[in-house]
């Protein structure tokens, strides 16, 4: 028995068929995520040491190689390519197709820490290359008078509260200027006292340290003993005592400029004109776009409830563009099921094949829905190119369909056999349309790398539909 008369003889099942498939595309429907665009992780790494004080030869010989040599060890790795410059190393890494970064990176790090640097270097930095992080899911300006307290509200206040939302990986802040003390030595005064330089370095960086000072046994318990010399205020550094190399000792202040002074600027943002600072929001690999960008506005509208000094402005936040793109699909959607309708209605002027195609097009989408969230896909400007592509599609093989059992059933065929025996005969020609679409987008959904990663969203959700 074929398909078609199945579904005809059996109304009940093929009706409750049709209910299922309405019911569980509106649950999952609800349940996809959202997102600008496809999830995109480049399977890079880069690997940074540095070597203070090190020539690029001394960089090359002590540190790249080593690094190199531990980095080939690690499952996965497909080229290194290493960069040795004054007092800095720098190591590519691209690892094979489907590595998983995070597991990579962890085994970097056991291989790193059996090395033997030199005394003085510092410990590799590993960083995994996301393509995700070059689109931000929001970009948030704090404008104010004075940059460094901005800087210094982005960094304690606003930064870790967006932070703490669920799905957020990192806020990134640039523009600030942070402060720092710089301490100017007076030269003559500081010769009077037959003080130089790299003397009063030295003091104090002997005096700015953290120490661990060994445990300390105190009846049953065992205490942790630290020296905690570090400076705390701009009084602290002013007021070290340095020793003199005739004895006694002077206050660094007599012999110096201590102040609180901004750093220089490295890198400058504006908003319309004005100087801000920048906060960059990342989502987590894998999470809701939509959801993330919907959860910092409301964060950020709480902070500015609780501080009046927040002023702020979102120049980019991800969750404007989804709802456009995912708002124009779905008009483009319902516009072509529209015009499909009308010209059903022209042409073979039958409002049952009109009701046709305006009930089995809307239950096709909500069926990819479906097999969306099977296949883990993300409801991203992709996707939905793929379902507007594949509802035109699934409109011409209805069109043709509908063309013949009318033709049928103008010839004196009766409903049951002019619905089977004319699907029948364009079945074949339906099917093979429909497989030479599958033969051009099914291999390019399977393609490895950033490529397949792009289209892979696309491809599957026009196999699915057709």
């Amino acid at each position: 028995m074929s398909t078609a008369k199945f579904c005809i003889r059996h109304k009940v099942s093929t009706l409750l068929a049709v209910i299922m498939i309405v019911i569980f595309g509106a649950v999952f429907t609800t349940q996809l995520q959202m997102s600008l665009l496809p999830d995109m992780e480049a399977p890079m790494a880069v690997v940074v040491c540095y070597y203070s004080g090190a020539t690029p030869g001394d960089i090359e010989e002590l540190v790249s190689r080593p690094l190199e040599t531990a980095v080939l060890s690690v499952p996965g790795v497909d080229e290194v390519s290493s960069t040795s410059s004054d007092s800095v190393s720098q190591l590519q890494i691209t690892y094979v197709d489907g590595t998983d970064l995070d597991i990579a990176a962890t085994k970097l790090r056991e291989q790193f820490d059996m090395l033997s640097l030199p005394d003085g270097a510092t410990k590799p930095v590993i960083v995994n290359l996301n393509i995700s992080d070059l689109m931000p899911t929001a970009m948030i300006a704090l404008t104010g008078d004075d940059l460094s307290q901005l800087q210094s509200l982005a960094e304690n206040v606003v930064a870790p509260a967006l932070e703490r939302i669920d799905g957020v990986a990192s806020v990134d802040i640039y523009g600030g200027v942070e402060q720092q003390i710089n301490v100017r030595i007076d030269t003559a005064r500081a010769a009077g006292y037959g003080l130089s330089n790299s003397y009063i370095s030295q003091i104090l960086a002997a005096e700015n340290l953290l120490y661990p000072g060994g445990d300390l046994q105190s009846g049953s318990k065992k205490l942790t003993v630290s020296t905690d010399a570090k400076y705390t205020s701009l009084e602290d550094v002013a007021n070290t005592l340095i020793t003199l190399p005739a004895g006694g000792t002077v206050r660094l202040s007599e012999v110096a400029d201590v102040r609180m002074e901004a750093e220089d600027l490295d890198a400058v943002a504006k908003v319309g004109g004005t100087s801000c600072v920048i906060l960059q929001v990342s989502k987590q690999a894998g999470g809701n776009e939509m959801a993330v960008a919907r959860a910092v506005e409301t964060r950020l509208q709480e902070l500015a409830a609780e501080n009046p000094n927040i002023r702020y402005s979102v120049p980019y936040i991800a969750s404007d563009y989804i709802d456009q793109s995912v708002n124009s699909a779905f008009s483009n959607i319902w516009q072509g099921v529209l015009l499909a309708a009308v010209v059903v209605l022209l042409f073979l002027r039958r409002g049952g094949s009109t009701l046709t195609i305006c009930i089995s097009m809307p239950v096709c989408i909500l069926s990819v829905f479906v097999l969306m969230s099977v296949l883990d896909l993300t409801l991203n400007m992709m996707s939905l190119g793929g379902i507007a592509m594949g509802v035109g599609m699934i409109v011409d093989n209805s069109i043709v369909v509908l063309e013949n059992i009318n033709r049928f059933s103008d010839e004196g065929h009766d409903r049951l056999s002019a619905c089977v025996d004319g699907t029948q005969e364009v079945t074949s020609s339906v099917v093979a349309s429909t497989l030479t679409t599958l033969a051009v987008f099914v291999p390019l959904g399977l393609v490895e790398g950033m490529a397949g990663d792009m289209f892979r969203d696309f491809c599957l959700t026009i196999a699915s539909l057709i």
